[in-house]
């Protein structure tokens, strides 16, 4: 594994939908003050790394997120729509308890897509080729932070294992405002959660 890590991957702070237990996927709900304090704290701790850019999800509560660490770190925030979650269609609103398992439905049956949504599969393809571009930009231009959801992170992790290693809806991730480093070894990238406490990952948790 390489000694320093090549980028950055920050998880928005709460929003209002997580501490209510909605599944928020592409809804634009606003942080909560939680959200907003966690953010701070992330953006204290990220000021020890040499980051040089900052690209985020264009959903409010990421941006306002990278917005925070932008302001401490004197950048500028750059979004991309590569990093908005999975698309949840009918399920995007709903009470996670009530609605877990019809969603774990399309978990193991990733090639069907979501209605008014998109599929697991589809989902994951989208990731790899943003990761894919973005990581090398950010091997060859500086360490770069990214901004963004839940799930993103949590493909982000299996994409990097090459296989779907860690369960849609029982993994393991960063909590909200967390920070994981992605590594590089020349061949593969390895993330590693360094900041927030690991709880269990749900793709419709983003």
């Amino acid at each position: 594994m390489a000694e320093r890590p090549i980028a950055l991957v920050l998880r928005h702070g709460e929003a209002s939908d997580n501490a209510q237990g909605i599944f928020r996927s592409w809804r634009d709900v606003p942080l909560t003050e939680r959200g907003v304090a966690q953010a701070h704290l992330a953006a204290d701790f990220i000021q020890n790394y040499p980051v040089t850019e900052i690209i985020s999800s264009p959903l409010l509560r990421a941006f306002v997120t990278a917005d925070i660490a932008a302001a401490k770190m004197g950048l500028r925030v750059f979004q991309h729509r590569g990093l908005f979650p999975w698309r949840l269609g009918i399920f995007s609103g709903l009470a996670r308890k009530e609605n877990q398992d019809a969603l774990h439905l399309f978990v193991e049956n990733p090639g069907i897509s979501i209605p008014e949504g998109e599929s697991l599969e589809n989902f994951e393809a989208r990731q790899f080729s943003f990761w894919s571009a973005s990581l090398k930009m950010s091997r060859d231009r500086g360490m770069i932070l990214f901004v963004c959801h839940n799930s993103v992170v949590t493909a982000l992790v299996n994409l990097t294992l090459g296989a779907r290693q860690v369960e849609a809806i029982a993994g393991e991730n960063v909590k909200p405002g967390g920070v994981a480093e992605i590594y590089w070894d020349g061949k593969t990238h390895f993330v590693k959660p360094v900041y927030g406490t690991a709880e269990t990952a749900q793709f419709g948790g983003s």
